[in-house]
């Protein structure tokens, strides 16, 4: 990941009394080298992330297959932003059948 690549997760929210999945996204603007690591920085989505973490993250849903991450940070690519606003639209129209672990 590099500054101006987006990274997002799904998130389970509150609408107007309407439970509903959406995709919370934002860009990287700054990445720093620390002592415990690289940390990934947004405008104010999100706090510093682990950039480990995200790319772990990211790698998993690119591969993942009869599931999907949610409530982790991810890229946000062109395997993984389709996949998820796929399943976000399916779990939206299909509430009952969503399976959180």
């Amino acid at each position: 990941m590099k500054v101006g690549d987006t990274v997002g997760g799904i998130y389970k929210g509150n609408k107007d009394g309407v439970d509903e999945w959406f995709l919370r996204e934002d860009k990287i603007n700054k990445i720093v080298e620390l002592k415990s690591g690289r940390k990934y920085y947004t405008k104010s989505k999100f706090y510093p992330l682990d950039a480990d973490d995200v790319d772990s993250n990211t790698e998993m849903q690119e591969k993942a297959e009869g599931y999907i991450i949610t409530r982790e940070v991810f890229g946000l690519n062109d395997i993984t932003r389709p996949k998820a606003e796929k399943w976000i639209k399916w779990a939206n129209e299909n509430m009952d059948a969503v399976s959180i672990w």
